[in-house]
């Protein structure tokens, strides 16, 4: 599968997913987390991976939220929305 956000690899029975934010320094937003949830439910799902190693890119693993994609949710939108474990 394409993503934008991550890049997917596999090396042997090693899962690699490589966060592709560089402009944000992988600033995590809704989409990674999306793509993140599903890289990482594809390769738990496929018994010919036997680990799934989680990088970042050559400037930053990731900076932490992205605030400027949160700014605008209330704490309700946090709640109702399931946003920190819906993945």
């Amino acid at each position: 599968m394409d993503y934008a956000t991550i890049v997917t690899e596999t090396h042997g029975k090693v899962g690699l997913v490589r966060l592709n934010r560089p402009a944000a320094r992988n600033a995590l937003n809704d989409q990674v987390m999306d793509e993140l949830g599903a890289a990482l439910g594809s390769f738990d799902s496929d018994d010919g991976i036997g680990c799934i190693v989680l990088t970042g890119s050559e400037k930053a693993f990731a900076a932490g939220a992205d605030i400027g994609a949160m700014a605008g949710y209330s704490h309700m939108d946090v709640f109702k929305g399931d946003y920190i474990s819906r993945n």
